[in-house]
């Protein structure tokens, strides 16, 4: 499986200087905490950290980020993307992703979790797959079923159901997420969110691909942007 993780945006480092993957949570700096908790890390075959080009975000990827993942590949923007959706295409446009499974992490909030996303998008019906919690709190993406308990919507920042995202999305393969992207930019105006394109949105663009996206609970959801 192959992993892309967006450390581009606007708040990975703070006013003060300060880089939001080395804040302490649990004892551990948050992106090691959230990278190396994941049930599925052993399925990772393939890492590509996205960054913005600044003096801050070099010189975690030159020390701390090198150090827990050597082996990661790292892509870095010259400018801030309109969103994190376009963010994941620079990891698949510049570092050569290869076929497979892949997975989106954000790597902000931490939780428990026993399912098993991987058999999960492996199912030939099933194209993205995203974990969830129980919230109706704003600051969240959210997905929505229909009466027979299909997932048959996803938002950003618009709360549609209590399924809230936990900010990992798995995608069957690189085409379904590329077609699913394709999806965003031509729906733009109505899944935008302050004119910028985000991950879980893009889940439309699997359904719309005639596939089916699942749901998986995670437990104890600990979220840096609420703690």
């Amino acid at each position: 499986m192959n992993l892309i993780v967006p450390l581009a945006g606007p708040d990975f480092v703070g006013a003060d200087g300060s880089v939001k993957a080395l804040h302490d949570v649990r004892g551990r700096p948050l992106l090691q905490a959230a990278l190396d908790g994941r049930s599925w890390r052993d399925e990772i075959q393939s890492t590509v950290f996205v960054l913005h080009d600044d003096a801050a975000s070099r010189k975690f990827a030159e020390g701390p980020l090198r150090e827990w993942y050597p082996d990661g590949k790292q892509v870095f923007l010259s400018h801030y993307s309109d969103g994190a959706a376009f963010t994941c295409m620079a990891a698949l446009s510049l570092a050569d992703v290869s076929a497979g499974p892949v997975c989106i992490d954000l790597c902000d909030i931490l939780f428990d979790f026993n399912g098993d996303p991987v058999s999960t998008i492996d199912q030939p019906e099933v194209g993205g797959v995203a974990i969830t919690f129980p919230s109706d709190n704003p600051v969240y993406s959210y997905l929505a079923r229909d009466t027979s308990g299909r997932i048959v919507e996803a938002a950003e920042k618009r709360v549609i159901s209590n399924e809230a995202s936990a900010g990992v999305y798995f995608f069957k393969n690189p085409a379904v997420l590329a077609k699913a992207f394709a999806h965003s930019l031509l729906n733009r105006q109505a899944l935008a969110h302050r004119d910028l394109l985000f991950v879980c949105p893009m889940f439309n663009g699997v359904l719309d691909q005639g596939l089916r996206v699942e749901a998986l609970e995670a437990t104890n959801v600990v979220d840096i942007k609420t703690a």
